[in-house]
């Protein structure tokens, strides 16, 4: 059996456990759980079929234990590491991948970047994540937002909320015509849609798309996002990645700078994509005729299907489903947004980009004064 259960089978077993036994600890539900799915035990972590399990107890209604060490986590942080908390009448679950953590409070003193120390308690865990509860049937929705944050990233937070200390400056501080410019972007972004300059560069990334449609579809199947989404990229850029916030650029009339980001979704699971730095992003629409885009690649890689479009982050339906993180907002950065809402009807045939200048100046206004 203990190749084939997920993790969705192993919470639902775990309730059997306890439900069968409903006043059993921690110690009974972790044997029989091990007895019913062969999984051994990896010092305190079980580790499942692209999951890991740790088990802990909690007889009041508050969970302060230690649950496990920064560094034991960084071993499992690429796939969803669950605590499964033993309670006298019931079992609960929480996410522990590094996104959801609020800070490292045990032993910490000399958490660095470089310097992977200390270990969280169980109230280090979110109890809900930008409005979505850290339970068990809101994990693949959890997941698939984790599975956008590169482990560096989350080190580099969680060492700012842990030690207070003063982060790297990267907050875009306005200045002079800053203000009047970035606020023209969304009118930028609506004239840009008709040039027929974009349409041309549309069709010359659908023809690359086709070049290297088999590559695509093998890199979509890809479970390490990081890998999956460098991969495709530098199949459409064809360099190394650079993790900036343009991806392509191209020079269009009258002066002005199309900078094109890509954006892979995949249409057959659940995926978040990383949308942007607030800050990277306002600093490059500060710049006089830039124009900021997504191309986005949806792949299905089960029906062998590919779609693509450019369409500005001002884009109606991209607006929609464009989320402020805030925990990812420390003293000297105003966050970064990433796209959890349903961006699905960009793919289809019908679909024609349209821009709200009015409630795309509002957004913007809304960013600046974070």
């Amino acid at each position: 059996m203990a190749e084939n259960i997920n993790l969705a089978d192993a919470v639902t077993l775990l309730l059997e456990l306890k439900s069968e036994q409903t006043r059993a600890n921690k110690a009974q539900i972790e044997a029989a759980f091990s007895n019913r799915t062969g999984f051994k035990k990896e010092r305190s972590v079980y580790v499942g079929n692209g999951f890991a399990i740790r088990f802990s107890e909690a007889n009041t209604g508050s969970f302060s234990n230690v649950v496990l060490s920064l560094s034991a986590l960084q071993k499992y942080d690429a796939t969803p590491t669950v605590i499964c908390i033993v309670r006298p009448d019931r079992l609960d679950f929480r996410l522990a991948n590094a996104t959801f953590l609020k800070r490292i409070s045990h032993s910490s003193h000399n958490l660095r970047v470089d310097n992977i120390k200390g270990s969280f308690l169980g109230h280090d865990i979110m109890d809900e994540y930008e409005g979505v509860p850290n339970q068990a049937d809101r994990f693949d929705e959890l997941i698939a937002i984790h599975a956008e944050f590169a482990w560096e990233e989350n080190v580099e937070r969680l060492v700012e909320t842990t030690n207070a200390i003063v982060a790297r400056a990267t907050r875009f501080k306005l200045v002079g015509d800053n203000l009047s410019i970035i606020l023209d972007a969304p009118a930028r972004a609506a004239l840009a849609l008709n040039l027929p300059q974009v349409a041309e560069i549309e069709r010359e990334l659908s023809a690359t798309i086709q070049r290297h449609r088999n590559e695509l579809l093998t890199a979509a199947k890809l479970d390490n996002v990081n890998i999956r989404g460098n991969t495709i990229e530098q199949l459409i850029t064809g360099e190394l990645n650079a993790h900036r916030l343009d991806d392509l650029t191209y020079d269009l009339p009258g002066g002005g700078t199309l900078i094109v980001d890509i954006k892979t979704k995949l249409l057959d699971r659940a995926s978040a994509p990383k949308a942007y730095n607030i800050d990277k992003m306002l600093r490059t629409l500060s710049c006089p005729g830039s124009i900021f885009c997504f191309y986005f690649i949806g792949i299905d890689a089960s029906d062998g299907v590919i779609r693509n479009r450019i369409v500005s982050i001002f884009d109606s339906v991209v607006l929609s489903a464009t989320r402020v993180q805030t925990h990812w907002a420390g003293r000297e950065s105003r966050g970064v947004t990433q796209l959890t809402g349903n961006i699905a009807e960009i793919f289809t045939p019908h679909y024609r980009p349209s821009v709200d200048v009015q409630r795309g100046k509002a957004f913007l206004t809304q960013l600046i004064e974070r």
